[in-house]
């Protein structure tokens, strides 16, 4: 099959490059000139592990194929997917300017044959027929046979590939039976994933509720954190206690410094935006948002209370990227965190495996220090403060570590480490709701 995507970010890129290594004619399509270059050249335009070389290997087989132009990309498409993005504006509305954009691209560039137009983009209630409603004005006068259908999109950066090969789950909103021969035919490949059809407004809303759930999992898991602390219990034994309970299960339930990146925030504010706009007070996920703001201040507090005052203190800051295995930026704990510590007059170094270009484009980037490396971070510093759970972050000497910093405080916003073994290195230990 001929197969369009709109929009090369983590989700239009990685399905369009999987899709082309199962075989179909992709074309990946984006405004951005220096991102579709960069795909014509073999090459990731961001950090995802296992995606380099899946677009190498189909852009030389020309089975994959970047463009800038909808009149090449989109005719002769069976099925064009929408996966732009639709970030937040200040009062938690989504910006799906984005999405109405590629609509109406797509709308005067269809082909005469019948097309499945797939909104993959992460879309309120009602959205997708708005998208349906503006594709019928733009290809009225040419006849054009088309239904536009919603099926969110399920994956998570830092393991994109792997969720795309192997989903969870396919969902399929549709509001006819005749888009979905086209829809069984594109994902036959997947034919032992759990399938569900349903109507398109109900599709739009599992991805929302789908997300809100887990960022409230992890908001409870930090409050638990706050009760652990005041008792002296241990968060980490109390969650695996939990996990236990295949009801519940252990994932999302590792208390630390809460959610961040680029779909969880805009997810719950969305949520909340459409909740209020149709008269309901969602108070669950308006604590969850509260706890998870908080939880970063408490982390900045906990440093502070340690070593009394920060001023001048020298900071270590370890990850940056809003999660492992990822070089993503957007909302990331830790530029929440370092504003806090820059406030307190301290000194702060950095070091993330993939995120450094990315942090050096944020607005306290000329108030830090970039370092090459985690001992060049650490090298004077007050207090290590763990952030983003890198694996090579686990495998650091702790020797050369106690030599280079000038302090012995370590401040772990993951539970990470080991608080035995580090306070027999010499350190002192401070986690999230650990005894």
């Amino acid at each position: 099959m001929q197969v369009t995507f709109v929009g090369a970010g983590y989700v239009g890129l990685t399905s369009a490059a999987i899709f082309a290594d199962l075989g179909h004619k992709v074309w990946v399509l984006d405004v951005d000139e220096r991102k579709i270059r960069t795909i014509r050249s073999g090459k990731e335009p961001f950090y995802e592990p296992g995606l380099g070389e899946r677009i190498k290997r189909t852009v030389e087989s020309a089975r994959l194929i970047p463009s800038t132009s909808y009149k090449e990309a989109i005719p002769e498409a069976v099925a064009t997917f929408i996966c732009v993005g639709t970030p937040s504006k200040e009062n938690g509305e989504t910006n799906l300017s984005y999405v109405f954009s590629a609509a109406g691209e797509i709308g005067k560039n269809l082909g005469e044959h019948y097309t499945v137009v797939v909104v993959k983009s992460t879309v309120p209630p009602g959205t997708t027929d708005r998208v349906g409603e503006m594709i019928e004005k733009l290809g009225k006068r040419r006849g054009i046979d088309f239904d536009v259908v919603n099926s969110p999109e399920f994956l998570a950066e830092g393991s994109a590939v792997k969720d795309t090969v192997n989903p969870s789950r396919i969902v399929l909103g549709v509001d006819s039976e005749k888009p979905i021969p086209v829809l069984r035919e594109l994902f036959k490949s997947f034919k032992d994933v759990p399938t569900l059809i349903c109507d398109i407004k109900s599709a739009e809303l599992i991805k929302y509720a789908s997300n809100s759930f887990l960022a409230t999992k992890v908001s409870f898991i930090n409050e638990i954190s706050l009760i652990a602390e005041k008792f002296g219990a241990d968060v980490t034994r109390v969650a695996e206690g939990m996990g236990l309970d295949d009801r519940i299960g252990s994932k999302f339930l590792k208390a630390g410094l809460g959610y961040g990146g680029s779909c969880f925030p805009k997810d719950v504010a969305s949520l909340l935006f459409v909740s209020n706009h149709a008269g309901y007070d969602f108070g669950i996920l308006q604590a969850a948002t509260k706890v998870n703001c908080e939880q970063r201040k408490r982390f900045v507090g906990k440093i502070k209370e340690k070593l009394e005052d920060l001023k001048d203190k020298k900071i270590a800051i370890l990850g940056l990227a809003f999660k492992p295995e990822s070089g993503d930026m957007r909302k990331a704990v830790s530029a929440e965190i370092i504003r806090s510590l820059l406030n307190e007059g301290a000194q702060v170094s950095v070091y993330d495996p993939a995120a450094m270009e990315n942090a050096k484009k944020e607005d306290f980037a000329e108030d830090i220090e970039f370092s090459n490396d985690a001992y060049a971070a650490l090298k004077g510093a007050d207090c290590l403060a763990l952030v983003t759970e890198w694996k090579e972050f686990a495998e650091l000497d702790w020797k050369k570590v106690r030599r280079l910093m000038r302090g012995n405080l370590i401040a772990d916003g993951r539970n990470f480490y080991d608080p035995v073994d580090l306070r027999e290195s010499g350190f002192e230990y401070v986690g999230i709701g650990r005894n």
